[in-house]
Protein backbone atom coordinates (compact mmCIF):
# COMPACT_ATOMS: atom_id res chain seq x y z
CA UNK A 1 0.00 0.00 0.00
CA UNK A 2 1.09 3.85 -0.70
CA UNK A 3 2.48 4.80 2.89
CA UNK A 4 2.21 8.42 1.67
CA UNK A 5 -1.60 8.69 1.94
CA UNK A 6 -4.30 9.12 4.34
CA UNK A 7 -5.84 6.06 5.19
CA UNK A 8 -9.53 6.45 5.49
CA UNK A 9 -11.36 4.55 8.24
CA UNK A 10 -15.20 5.56 7.76
CA UNK A 11 -16.76 6.85 4.57
CA UNK A 12 -17.57 10.68 6.80
CA UNK A 13 -13.84 11.10 5.79
CA UNK A 14 -13.85 11.08 2.13
CA UNK A 15 -15.31 13.78 0.23
CA UNK A 16 -16.16 14.49 -3.22
CA UNK A 17 -13.27 15.09 -5.32
CA UNK A 18 -10.93 13.19 -3.16
CA UNK A 19 -8.80 10.83 -5.01
CA UNK A 20 -8.50 7.07 -3.65
CA UNK A 21 -6.32 3.81 -3.90
CA UNK A 22 -9.07 0.79 -2.97
CA UNK A 23 -6.45 -2.04 -1.75
CA UNK A 24 -7.46 -5.88 -1.12
CA UNK A 25 -4.87 -8.03 0.54
CA UNK A 26 -2.24 -6.13 -0.51
CA UNK A 27 -2.86 -5.53 -4.28
CA UNK A 28 -4.20 -2.84 -5.71
CA UNK A 29 -8.36 -3.11 -6.94
CA UNK A 30 -9.11 0.60 -7.77
CA UNK A 31 -7.92 3.93 -8.19
CA UNK A 32 -9.80 7.07 -8.89
CA UNK A 33 -11.74 10.24 -7.64
CA UNK A 34 -14.80 10.47 -5.09
CA UNK A 35 -17.86 11.41 -7.34
CA UNK A 36 -20.88 10.25 -4.49
CA UNK A 37 -20.86 9.39 -0.97
CA UNK A 38 -23.32 7.58 1.27
CA UNK A 39 -21.89 7.29 4.79
CA UNK A 40 -25.13 5.92 6.50
CA UNK A 41 -24.30 2.68 4.67
CA UNK A 42 -20.33 3.59 4.47
CA UNK A 43 -20.61 3.32 0.49
CA UNK A 44 -19.00 5.77 -1.87
CA UNK A 45 -18.59 6.19 -6.09
CA UNK A 46 -15.24 6.53 -7.48
CA UNK A 47 -15.00 7.43 -11.16
CA UNK A 48 -12.12 4.55 -11.78
CA UNK A 49 -8.95 6.02 -13.62
CA UNK A 50 -8.28 3.27 -15.56
CA UNK A 51 -11.57 2.01 -16.87
CA UNK A 52 -13.48 5.70 -16.43
CA UNK A 53 -16.28 3.41 -15.12
CA UNK A 54 -17.83 4.67 -12.38
CA UNK A 55 -17.07 2.05 -9.25
CA UNK A 56 -19.20 1.43 -6.01
CA UNK A 57 -17.12 0.78 -3.20
CA UNK A 58 -17.35 -0.52 0.73
CA UNK A 59 -15.21 1.45 3.23
CA UNK A 60 -15.56 -1.95 5.90
CA UNK A 61 -14.62 -4.66 2.56
CA UNK A 62 -11.17 -2.43 1.22
CA UNK A 63 -8.31 -0.82 2.53
CA UNK A 64 -8.89 2.54 1.26
CA UNK A 65 -5.85 5.41 1.08
CA UNK A 66 -6.50 9.50 0.11
CA UNK A 67 -3.74 9.66 -2.64
CA UNK A 68 -2.98 12.76 -5.60
CA UNK A 69 -4.72 12.61 -8.35
CA UNK A 70 -3.44 10.21 -11.10
CA UNK A 71 -1.99 11.11 -14.24
CA UNK A 72 -1.72 9.44 -17.67
CA UNK A 73 -4.67 7.83 -19.94
CA UNK A 74 -7.38 7.05 -16.92
CA UNK A 75 -6.77 11.10 -15.84
CA UNK A 76 -7.75 11.66 -19.24
CA UNK A 77 -10.57 9.69 -19.81
CA UNK A 78 -12.30 10.97 -16.32
CA UNK A 79 -11.59 14.79 -18.11
CA UNK A 80 -13.20 13.71 -20.69
CA UNK A 81 -16.45 12.32 -19.15
CA UNK A 82 -16.50 15.41 -17.09
CA UNK A 83 -17.42 18.27 -19.99
CA UNK A 84 -20.46 18.57 -21.56
CA UNK A 85 -20.74 17.34 -25.05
Amino acid sequence: MDANGTTIRTCGELATGDHIEAWHNGKLFHRGRVTQTIPLMELFWILDARTGARKLLDVEALDIVRCGPTSGFGAGVAAGLAQPA
